[in-house]
């Protein structure tokens, strides 16, 4: 297994994994893109709903000239997407060592990065990273929320449960992104997140008989309610009244570009 003690070192190893990861003929547009530098992290705020304080960052990773479109809209090999994923947290361990060596600490706004659960679950260099970002790069990881997206219906609960308890463990905070209606609160409440992101909102009836369960659990549980993808002051009323504390989207904030680092380099 690659050592990750070093920025260099981390930067090599996710080098490395795209480039083997590359399949389709967009994985190898990507490819040429971050040579080129054209594939950018934006950090969008995260806003408190009654203060509207920004509290938190959220990062994605975006292409083209103007940073309009996500990287995960092209037709991505699955191991391009894991990878795409492992780019992202190095570009978040990055950004928060650059502002942790140059700004006040109470500055910093901690960083949420969106990992897909299947990374970790079913790609070996997935976890490996993330361990690797706990243990020799901890200090920056502080500031580094992972957010885990538990999309997919039908994971197998030992292994999951097994990756919530390794996180529980190992991260200061970690949160979970769901989609309604949802099977795994009660592994949530074993190994509680530190809060749940919802990003769909509808008045449909299968989203409210999966809506309430959740709204529920993060009651009795004390879990923050993030709101995400807020796109008229309407959607932002409802989610507040329904409990969410944060929130963020195109209501209040156009995402932040930030170029990747010029020496990441995929081509010789």
């Amino acid at each position: 297994m690659a050592k990750l003690f070093t920025d260099a070192a981390l930067g090599e190893h996710a080098r490395g994994l795209l480039i083997q990861a590359a399949r389709t003929p967009d994985d190898h547009i990507l490819l040429e893109a971050m040579q080129h530098n054209d594939i950018r992290h934006v950090c969008q705020p995260i806003r408190h709903t009654e203060t509207n304080e920004v509290t938190f960052q959220h990062l994605t990773l975006r292409f083209g000239s103007n940073n309009e479109q996500s990287v995960y809209r092209f037709d991505l090999s699955e191991e391009m997407r894991y990878a795409l994923d492992l780019f992202g947290l190095l570009l978040a361990v990055r950004h928060i060592k650059f502002q942790q060596e140059t700004i006040h600490a109470s500055l910093i706004n901690p960083l949420v990065v969106p990992l897909q659960v299947e990374t970790l679950l079913k790609w070996e260099p997935g976890q490996h990273f993330l361990s690797s970002l706990f243990e020799h790069h901890h200090q920056a990881m502080r500031d580094v929320v992972p957010c885990i997206q538990l999309f997919q219906p039908g994971l197998d609960s030992e292994q999951l449960g097994q990756l919530l308890g390794w996180l529980h463990g190992v991260c200061p905070a970690y949160w979970v992104d769901i989609r309604l209606p949802t099977a795994y609160l009660p592994l949530l409440e074993r190994y509680s997140p530190a809060a749940i992101k919802i990003a769909q909102f509808n008045e449909d009836a299968t989203f409210k008989q999966g809506l309430l369960p959740v709204i529920r659990f993060l009651r009795q549980c004390h879990v923050e309610f993030v709101a995400g993808r807020v796109a008229t002051q309407y959607d932002l009323v409802r989610f507040r009244r329904l409990g969410a504390g944060y929130y963020f989207g195109y209501i209040s904030d156009i995402p932040t570009s930030f170029s990747a680092p010029r020496k990441f380099k995929l081509v010789q």
